[in-house]
């Protein structure tokens, strides 16, 4: 296991990472730092957490959440593929997160550098929520980027070629309604979050002030990427609108010189032009003057 921080000390097989630089006027605040769940429930245990509730949360939640067990508090932060689990009680904290998230980075630098809001459980947790939004605003600032940059192309020339970057899109839309969903979700462990005495109530409310302000950022991307599909629907329409009226055009045509050669080709003995050495070819040349004009006048219209 990985553990982090400038005093280390080995206990029972597993690293306390001690971040109080006034141990006796502020208290010892234990942190426990892992990637790895084998075991997990034990060790746990062995700092007074509810080390199997823990590993359950861990293994089945998908979504955020948070819950309260035997004192502790357990915040599941599961954005994005990436999943940091914080667990609390009095002046213990327990870090379980995927590798290399980039909360996971941040708590180790944070420890690293003896950050004082360390010092206190509960502006930990609050500046590591605070940490968890920017992270998401972040990631969905550089997708709006993408897809702002895309719309722009599209909106100055538009085509229906762009089948590459319309799928790309479609990818994008579906992962922002996977943030929203699980913003959505964190919406309410914010709420629930005012059971807790860790938070002061300025904190909840500057928590609730940025989960709107993400939430909305997310909602304006789907608008974009939504937009970009509507001119790529847009430009396929108009490109099915030109091949129709061209194939009528060409149906017409085809429809009028039928007509004329379907007449000479009835059974009659008398018809203008039967017996005329230049019959043939005077009817084949009116033909293709028809032909000619008719053409000319729906490429002038903007059916050809």
């Amino acid at each position: 296991m990985d553990h982090f921080g400038d005093q280390r000390a080995v206990l029972n097989a597993y690293c306390r990472i001690i971040s109080v630089a006034r141990k006796r006027k502020l208290g010892e605040t234990i942190y426990y730092i892992t990637t790895k769940t084998e075991r997990l429930d034990e060790k746990l245990e062995k700092l007074s957490l509810p080390g199997e509730q823990i590993l359950q949360i861990w293994e089945e939640e998908d979504v955020p959440d948070v819950y309260f067990v035997d004192g502790t508090l357990i915040l599941d932060l599961n954005f994005m593929g990436e999943s940091t689990l914080i667990a609390v009680k009095k002046n213990t904290v327990a870090v379980v997160a995927d590798e290399d998230t980039e909360l996971l980075k941040w708590i180790k630098n944070s420890i690293k550098r003896r950050r004082k809001f360390l010092q206190n459980p509960g502006a930990f947790i609050y500046r590591a929520i605070k940490k968890q939004l920017d992270i998401i605003h972040d990631r969905v600032s550089e997708i709006h980027k993408t897809v702002t940059r895309v719309e722009k192309d599209m909106a100055q020339n538009l085509h229906s070629t762009d089948a590459n970057r319309v799928l790309n899109v479609y990818d994008v839309l579906l992962q922002l309604h996977d943030v929203r969903r699980e913003l959505s979700y964190f919406w309410k462990v914010v709420m629930k979050l005012r059971r807790t005495p860790l938070l002061k109530p300025e904190e909840i409310e500057d928590i609730k002030g940025d989960v709107h302000e993400v939430l909305s950022f997310v909602s304006l991307t789907i608008k974009s990427a939504n937009s970009i599909l509507d001119l790529h629907d847009r430009a396929l329409s108009m490109e099915l609108n030109l091949l129709i009226k061209r194939l009528t055009a060409i149906s017409i045509i085809l429809a009028v010189i039928t007509i004329i050669t379907g007449i000479y080709g009835m059974n009659f003995r008398y018809i203008p032009l039967a017996e005329h050495p230049y019959g043939f070819w005077i009817i084949n040349g009116f033909l293709v003057l028809l032909y000619v004009g008719m053409w000319w006048w729906f490429k002038r219209i903007g059916w050809m």
